[in-house]
Parts: structure tokens; sequence; C-alpha cells
């Protein structure tokens, strides 16, 4: 509605900014029974949920009217993964960090399940975390397991 006014009002306006507060605010992040893993509880990728939530920067912070709406509108976003998967064709690899500090455990399997492709492969790998900070070893894994299916696949 509101874009559809800054339209009809017919001046240089056409969006509108705002800031998005606690974007992190996920219980996963506090309650490791919630879609168990191995990942450290109290924590987040962007660190302790609690600063990255009142903190001036993080996931998603600033955003637009038109942004959100895309993004996070349960009702007109273009992001969703289960919808967009079932229209995947080609080969498919999805790997699931069993530490990962960003992504609950339902995400990848959600995506894994919904594929529409023939051929995919899921792939764990151990206690990695979400970007594989000083874990040379499932860093070392990852690629080499991703190398592999690479040179299977093409």
């Amino acid at each position: 509605e509101h874009l559809e006014r800054l339209k009809n009002a017919g001046g240089a306006e056409v969006e509108r900014p705002f800031i998005v507060h606690r974007t992190m605010a996920d219980p996963r992040f506090l309650d490791p029974t919630l879609e168990p893993n191995d990942r450290q509880p109290g924590w987040c990728y962007l660190g302790d949920p609690e600063t990255v939530n009142t903190g001036p920067v993080g996931l998603a912070r600033f955003s637009t009217l038109r942004a959100w709406l895309s993004q996070w509108s349960p009702d007109h976003s273009q992001a969703d993964a289960e919808t967009c998967s079932a229209r995947i064709r080609c080969p498919l690899l999805v790997i699931e960090n069993t530490a990962d500090d960003a992504v609950p455990t339902s995400h990848p399997e959600c995506v894994f399940k919904a594929a529409g492709s023939p051929d995919k492969t899921f792939l764990r790998i151990e206690n990695a975390t979400h970007y594989y900070r000083d874990q040379p070893q499932q860093q070392a894994e990852v690629v080499g397991a991703i190398q592999a299916w690479l040179s299977r696949t093409l």
C-alpha cells in the first residue's frame, strides 16, 4: 500500500528505506534442543546473539519496502528455497555442516528433499561451523568432497 501511495504521489520518492532490528532473534541460537546439532549454544555465526541483535550491523539490518517484500514477506517473497529447489534439474550437491551456527539442520534437508534433480547428493561435514573458521581439517574435507563431486559430475 505504501509503495502504491509513493508511486501515485508522482514525486521523486519511489522507495522507503528502514532499519530492521533483531534479525538474528532465532531461539535455536540459545536453545540447543531446538533442531539439535553440534553447534555451540548461545552463539551464532556473527557472534553473541544478544550483541548481534542490538548492534548497528547484522543480517538484513537495512532494507527497503521492495527488498523486504521480495526477501522476507510470507505473501510476496521470491526466496522460498523449497519451492525453488523443486525446479532444480541439474546435478545438485547439498552440504550440511553439523556444527553450523547459521543454518538450521532443517534447511539443507528441506532443499535436498524438495530438489527436482534426479542426480543429487547430500553430504555432512562433521563438527564444521558455517564458515569453517579455524577448522582446517573440515575445510580440507569439504574442499576434497566438492572436488570429487565435481570430477564425477562434470
